[in-house]
C-alpha cells in the first residue's frame, strides 16, 4: 500500500468512526463501535505511512517527495 493509500485510508475510518459515534444519540452502544474505528486509523498511518526508500514516518506530508531522503515516494 502507497502512502498516500494509507493517508486516505486512515483519513476514511476516522470519518467513518466519528459518524457512528454520532448515531450513538439513537443507540448508545454505537459510541463504542464508533471509538473502535477511530482509533483503528491509527493502524494504517503507523503501519503504511513510511517512507519506501529511507523507512522513516511521513507525518502529514502529502509531498510528492520525502523530507527526509528526497527521494520520490510513489516510486519505489
Amino acid at each position: 500500500m502507497t502512502p498516500r493509500k494509507a493517508q486516505h485510508l486512515s483519513a476514511m475510518l476516522l470519518v467513518i468512526g466519528m459518524l457512528t459515534m454520532l448515531c450513538a444519540y439513537v443507540w448508545e452502544p454505537l459510541f463504542f463501535v464508533g471509538a473502535v474505528i477511530a482509533v483503528s486509523s491509527l493502524i494504517p498511518h503507523f503501519l503504511f505511512n513510511r517512507c519506501p526508500h529511507c523507512g522513516k514516518l511521513l507525518g502529514k506530508s502529502l509531498g510528492k517527495y520525502c523530507q527526509f531522503c528526497g527521494k520520490d515516494i510513489e516510486k519505489s
